[in-house]
């Protein structure tokens, strides 16, 4: 549902700066992120279908290396993003 009292305060009013929440769980955060990556490689190197020889093996091999660099990608892209969100919204690099 909505965020009651994330943007507006109890009278309605827009807070200056919205009001932040702490993570409900970041143990199930975790496990969903690993999950959901364990899934991708399922669906990546499993989308070749068949292993029926050495050339479709290493078609697989790729995918599975393709996905483990798109995920570190990712996670490296998200750690430098916050970092640089909070260093504008504060001034200081920790």
């Amino acid at each position: 549902g909505p965020r009651i009292g994330r943007f507006f305060d109890a009278d309605g009013n827009e807070l200056p700066e919205p009001h932040t929440f702490p993570p409900h769980s970041v143990a199930l955060q975790v496990l969903g992120t690993f999950i959901l990556w364990v899934g991708w490689y399922g669906f990546n190197p499993g989308s070749t279908l068949a292993i029926a020889s050495a050339a479709s093996g290493n078609v697989a091999a790729l995918c599975a290396v393709t996905t483990t660099i798109a995920a570190a990608t990712s996670a490296v892209t998200a750690m430098f993003t916050d970092m640089l969100m909070t260093r504008k919204k504060t001034g200081e690099t920790m």
